[in-house]
């Protein structure tokens, strides 16, 4: 008997099937992976925003010699004094995502309204190191909340702390 080589070319329909698996498996657990650093890029952009907010009330009150909004009235809501202090426009009116909030001596910059739980989750993680506390709804933290550690525990809204 002669031997007889058969030269094959391409691939078979199993070793296709095999491939196509294994990249669907990589590429499943890459976008799980990719899902939970969306969440936590997003707290640290919110983190980010309400220091830049802080300081821009804190230039405004150097600048005025009083916070922003002005008079002594308990709630003050501030969207727009801050412009020239900011490095970027924020949104104002129906849209506002960030607030200024004089209550009584107290003054809060918060972020709102937060529905994304892997957000949520990621500033949980984060804010007893950077001092978020939260509340659910557009209210500045009670001053009870504020002196015994309760931080931000996946609220609606996330507040940072100006002046006491």
């Amino acid at each position: 008997m002669k031997g007889t080589s058969v030269v094959r070319k391409g691939f078979t329909l199993v070793e296709l099937l095999i491939v196509m698996v294994i990249i669907g498996i990589l590429a499943s657990t890459l976008m799980l992976t990719m899902g939970g650093g969306r969440g936590k890029a997003e707290a640290t952009k919110i983190v980010s925003d309400l220091r830049n907010l802080k300081a821009a009330a804190l230039m405004y009150y150097a600048d005025n010699d009083k916070w922003p909004g002005g008079g002594t009235d308990t709630w003050q809501w501030v969207t727009v004094s801050l412009d020239k202090y900011l490095d970027r426009e924020y949104a104002d009116g129906v849209s506002v995502d960030l607030y200024v909030v004089k209550d009584g001596s107290a003054v809060f910059v918060g972020y709102g309204k937060i529905e994304d739980d892997a957000i949520k989750n990621s500033l949980k993680g984060i804010a007893k190191d950077v001092a978020l506390y939260g509340t659910d709804s557009v209210s500045a933290p009670a001053p009870n909340d504020i002196t015994t550690p309760s931080y931000y525990n996946g609220q609606n809204y996330v507040w940072m702390i100006v002046t006491k």
